[in-house]
């Protein structure tokens, strides 16, 4: 049986970075095909992707990648935890996955499986710094950083020393923990494999070589330096990018949706705010306030705090813009996936549809409508698929050009297919 590597992505764009990790996991699982969860057109940062899902499917199949599955959008815009239990849980549904392979700064699964066994059981001493770093304003990544350090100064039962948690602190890593604590709260079977990442960090602006992070390369597209993206982007994707900018689809930014999105802000009643997930403690009446603001830069700026980062932020006004409340999100992170969205899918890819036909948990969706139509199909499910259609038709409204900007686009895009001999 040929053994089958799951990855969680973005792909926002698809980088030398993402090329190296495909590269080295194929190195530690030799022969194994390749099957992606992929973020649609929002990303988990709060920020719409670049360009849209269907052209990122494409440069991943054209760089390696032979399944790429959707990552249902109430899955996609949440933090950590809940961007890796969806995502896991998604790879998990599939029925085929017998690796799960994430990069990460440690390089080493041992203490990354370490604090994520050490979260998941919640001993009471970690638990009570946790609320109280909480309390103190910080935001959950802080707030958990300092309980972890805290408790292993003391002594309290966590194994790692305060500078090796230290070290552990940065945005893959966390996700990796994330990652973990999924596979085990599922009693998966996956194996976990991480790849240590190469060259440019997470937040980087600068290229290290031909490696640069996807903040740094999409900073240097809106800036129009085009030298770096040539330098860091593989062939097919940079092709790919370039072709969807000179069709007025893209680059897309968040600044596109600054009237959209103030306008909702201006017209919620404080208690529609106080619906929204990650909205706390009166959060509701500081945002009412600042929706006055002119722009999304001056909004930000009067409303980041210490426990409100521009991330955060970025999340909470996607949920406005979705209409995604914290009844629907619980009941969604309480269900998990209702289903598997096949974006597109190679040569190969094609042969292993076949085989998750068989054995997945969860339907195989390929077109949208006939699902939605259907009358087997549960309302959580259509309610699930409502926001990833949502999601697309308000993603078309930040294209650049205005005659791109049409609805439906999910009905209308065809799953994409990559055959290397046709497509040389």
């Amino acid at each position: 049986m040929v053994d089958i590597v799951g990855v969680v992505v973005e792909y926002n764009p698809f980088h030398n970075g993402h090329l190296y990790h495909l590269t080295k996991a194929r190195e530690e699982v030799p022969g194994a095909h390749l099957i992606a969860v992929m973020s649609g057109n929002w990303t988990q940062r709060g920020e719409p992707a670049l360009i849209n899902k269907w052209a990122r499917t494409e440069a991943a199949l054209q760089c390696g990648i032979d399944i790429i599955v959707e990552l249902p959008v109430v899955f996609a815009v949440q933090s950590a935890e809940g961007f890796a239990r969806g995502a896991v849980k998604t790879l998990e549904a599939t029925g085929i996955v017998n690796h799960l392979c994430f990069g990460s700064e440690a390089g080493q699964l041992e203490p990354l499986q370490t604090i994520a066994s050490y979260m998941e059981a919640e001993p009471p001493p970690f638990k009570k710094e946790l609320q109280l770093s909480l309390k103190k304003g910080l935001s959950y990544p802080a707030a958990l950083h300092r309980a972890l350090s805290t408790v292993s100064r003391t002594g309290k039962d966590m194994p790692l020393s305060a500078e090796t948690l230290e070290n552990l602190f940065t945005p893959n890593n966390i996700l990796a923990i994330e990652y973990l604590k999924a596979l085990k709260k599922i009693s998966s079977e996956m194996i976990p494999l991480t790849i240590k990442r190469r060259g440019a960090g997470f937040h980087d602006l600068q290229a290290s070589g031909d490696i640069a992070s996807a903040t740094g390369i999409r900073r240097a597209l809106f800036k129009k330096e085009l030298g770096v993206v040539n330098k860091t982007v593989p062939p097919p994707s940079r092709e790919i990018l370039f072709e969807e900018i000179a069709a007025g689809k893209g680059p897309v930014h968040e600044e596109n949706f600054a009237d959209v999105i103030l306008s909702l802000l201006r017209r919620s009643s404080p208690e529609k705010l106080a619906s929204l997930p990650e909205v706390i403690e009166g959060m509701e009446s500081r945002l009412k306030k600042a929706a006055s603001s002119p722009d999304l830069h001056s909004l930000f700026q009067e409303l980041k705090t210490r426990r409100y980062t521009r991330t955060r932020l970025q999340r909470i006004l996607i949920y406005l813009l979705l209409s995604l409340d914290k009844e629907a999100l619980s009941y969604f992170n309480e269900a998990g996936p209702h289903y598997l969205r096949v974006l597109g899918f190679s040569r190969q890819g094609k042969d292993l549809l076949s085989r998750i036909k068989t054995r997945a948990f969860l339907p195989l969706v390929t077109r949208p409508a006939p699902f939605i139509k259907d009358p087997l199909i549960s309302p959580g499910a259509k309610k699930m698929m409502h926001y990833d259609i949502l999601a697309t038709d308000l993603y078309a409204l930040g294209y650049p050009s205005p005659q791109q900007r049409t609805g439906g686009e999910d009905f209308r895009r065809p799953v994409v297919k990559f055959d290397p001999a046709v497509n040389r």
